[in-house]
């Protein structure tokens, strides 16, 4: 029988799954769930060792001749210290160590209860992971928990070899054994591209979705075609790579799926679901996925765990290119057909043709509408660059946002720093107000950046925050979050140099766009000024349309 800890069955299941064979155990209160468990699993072997300094060279000794991992368990407190002799050793010499330690509830760390410490990172950089298999107190915890692990023992398996530290921290009461079979898991496997078509040939409905390559040429015309006739292909707007036979509106298609029951969802799932590229833009396709049964391929340069939808099953570390390379030659004939067709997903009506009011999104769409070729947009967070993602860009726009970590700041400086690197061409920057105003000093700038078009929507506040569903403030704190302003940017703007406009029509954007695509002796900023409640209805305007003709 197996304890009934949730955060012990895991690492459990996961230390049999990943093969490993050799265990050291140590004597204590607080890991006998993790010493009982393993007493109860035949396919590893338990060596006893009473003091933990020798318990750690030991365990150095079973790696040197098994050739394999071995893992290390003891108690809380400076049990895990006298481990440090050993660890220190195995990390010189780049041995597969696996220190597993038990560990009490964080609250009482501290506050001169028995054998508590602060556990976690305490080899510091004598360890290539450190990760804390978390109590389980809901599904939320229970992946974080198995993902931790995963990672933990993906790290310990994957060369360059060295320790590994697991702490498991195990609250009051811990005596309960009731549980009668560990859980079978999948462990998280580190390919290669080598790896690729074996993979692929296990599934049969396969999406790609392309996201964010920013330092990477997009896919070619040819490589896009070759995509397409392999994979359903879901391409993100930041992608670069946007072709009709693509799924180029993930936000809309996902959240029409996820107000339908779940058959109708499953209809239209994958089995495996492949990223490459960089973070993904839309929300409800997050969702959407995390309620799938699917496994999940993740290509990326650095090989790290990112297991944004909840199924990471396999990690390829490869470049951009090399990715993409290997994607497209991938033999067709032992892959299954697309398992959606384009009319599947496709849209009867084109976001860039439906005519929208005065507004944010409405003038938005015409600025998209009219960029002209080999000119370089760049998205602000958070409503503009989601806005923008429900429109096609003309052909030979290439688009940037700032989504590694998806902040207000830095969105006006990014883009005067690429426009300054790139004289040649035309660079339009579209921002909201609380994003500019925070980041108004980029254009304080020494240079004139003749090339620079800064399209700013001021409709006051944080329009977001208007927009998030089940949120409801009262004054006093919609005053705070949404931060209402009456501040205008053009004195700024003008005093820094920039031809300025003030918008408050449809008209009078209109008038100005031909301007705005010319060359010109100095750098531009027009400022949109709408409503709130006109920027909302407009975005429910267009949804609505394309719900109802879709």
């Amino acid at each position: 029988m197996f304890s009934s800890k949730e955060n012990v069955l895991l690492t459990l299941a996961l230390l049999r799954a990943y093969g490993i064979k050799q265990a050291v155990l140590c004597p204590g209160s607080r890991d006998i769930p993790l010493v009982q468990g393993l007493a109860q699993c035949h396919e590893i072997s338990c060596h006893s060792f009473t003091d933990e300094r020798a318990a750690g060279f030991a365990a150095i000794g079973l790696i040197l001749q098994t050739k394999a991992p071995c893992a290390v368990v003891v108690t809380s407190g400076s049990a895990l210290l006298n481990l440090h002799p050993a660890v220190c050793e195995a990390y010189y010499r780049h041995l597969p160590l696996l220190i597993i330690s038990a560990d009490r509830a964080a609250a009482w760390i501290g506050q001169n209860d028995g054998q508590t410490l602060p556990q976690i990172n305490v080899f510091n950089s004598l360890v290539k992971y450190c990760g804390q298999a978390c109590e389980v107190k809901d599904k939320l915890d229970a992946w974080h928990c198995e993902r931790t692990i995963k990672e933990a023992l993906l790290a310990l398996t994957t060369p360059p070899f060295a320790p590994v530290q697991l702490n498991v921290p195990i609250g009051d009461p811990f005596f309960d054994f009731s549980v009668a079979t560990l859980p079978v898991l999948q462990p998280l496997e580190a390919a290669s591209l080598a790896d690729l078509p074996t993979i692929c040939a296990r599934y049969r409905r396969i999406a790609l979705i392309l996201s964010a390559s920013d330092l990477d040429t997009p896919p070619t015309g040819a490589q896009q075609e070759a995509l397409a006739a392999r994979f359903v292909i879901i391409a993100e707007q930041l992608s670069n790579a946007q072709q009709a036979c693509f799924l180029n509106y993930p936000e809309l298609w996902a959240g029409q799926l996820l107000k339908q029951d779940a058959t109708a969802q499953a209809q239209m799932a994958p089995d495996l679901v492949i990223t490459l590229g960089g973070q993904i833009l839309s929300k409800a396709l997050k969702r959407y996925l995390r309620l799938c049964d699917c496994d999940h391929l993740d290509l990326s340069a650095d090989g790290t765990v990112a297991d944004v939808f909840m199924h990471e099953r396999y990690i390829i570390k490869a470049s951009y290119s090399d990715a993409l390379h290997a994607l497209c030659a991938l033999p067709q004939e032992k892959l299954a057909p697309p398992y959606l067709a384009p009319q599947d997903y496709a849209l009867k009506t084109s976001p860039n043709r439906v005519v929208l009011p005065y507004s944010h999104i409405g003038m938005l769409q015409r600025l998209l509408n009219a960029l002209p070729p080999h000119s370089v947009l760049h998205l602000a967070n958070s409503s503009t660059v989601r806005y923008a993602a429900y429109f096609a860009l003309p052909p030979q726009v290439r688009v940037y946002a700032n989504r590694g970590v998806n902040g207000i700041e830095g969105s006006l400086s990014t883009a005067v720093g690429a426009a300054l690197a790139d004289p040649e061409h035309l660079h339009f920057v579209c921002i909201g107000d609380l994003s500019f105003f925070y980041d108004l000093n980029a254009l304080w700038t020494r240079g004139m950046v003749k090339n620079l078009r800064v399209i700013l929507f001021n409709n006051s506040g944080g329009e977001i925050f208007a927009a998030l569903p089940g949120l409801k403030l009262d004054a006093r704190a919609a005053n705070f979050v949404t931060a209402p302003h009456q501040t205008s940017a053009l004195p700024w703007a003008q005093s820094c140099g920039f031809k300025v406009a003030t918008v408050t029509s449809a008209a009078q954007m209109d008038a100005l766009l031909p301007k705005l695509q010319q060359t010109s002796a100095a750098p531009y900023l027009v400022e949109v000024m709408t409503k709130v409640d006109d920027d909302l209805a407009a975005v429910k305007q267009l949804t609505t349309a394309l719900i109802t003709t879709n």
